[in-house]
């Protein structure tokens, strides 16, 4: 497994006037046709016949990644299985670094040393971490929400300082 750093793909790399006309087509496609059922994308070649269709998923992951480049971010393609270091994982879970050590410390998401500093996590698991701390918001969310209909707003706002001080 490589842990080399991602290739990095810049905006300016790829031509604002080439970005801007795959979103231009992938945003008329959609207004026109509307919702269908069994949306059909093809990667064509200057070959009339030279074709491929994309699925809806793969279309979908392109139309993300031009409107990223369109908007001016970078963009980068990690294998689930690559390692990546607490800077990394930090801002995939929008915490600090020194919040992911703690994580670490505290056995909450694995990771190995394979030098003597540098802590390496696997994409996979800071993935999955991710996902269950979602789940775990959008449980408490739900909990708090169903016990409180008609709750007074102070004691909402009890609850939520509650709940950003038990994280």
């Amino acid at each position: 497994m490589s842990t080399a750093a991602a290739d990095m793909v810049d905006p300016g790399s790829a031509g604002p006037p080439d970005v801007a006309e795959v979103l231009s087509f992938i945003k008329a496609h959609e207004a026109r046709h509307g919702t269908s059922p069994s949306p059909a994308f093809f990667l064509s070649a200057a070959q009339q016949h030279d074709r491929v269709e994309l699925s809806e998923q793969l279309h979908d992951i392109l139309k993300e990644v031009v409107e990223a480049l369109n908007r001016g971010q970078s963009i980068s393609i990690l294998t689930r299985d690559q390692e990546i270091s607490t800077q990394q994982a930090a801002e995939i879970l929008g915490v600090s670094r020194p919040t992911v050590v703690r994580l670490i410390e505290d056995g909450e998401l694995p990771a190995r040393v394979p030098g003597a500093v540098r802590r390496k996590l696997r994409l996979a698991d800071v993935m999955a971490y991710r996902d269950e701390l979602h789940a775990r918001r959008n449980q408490f969310i739900s909990d708090t929400s169903a016990k409180d209909d008609g709750a007074d707003p102070d004691e909402v706002s009890d609850l939520l300082d509650q709940a950003r001080r038990a994280r």
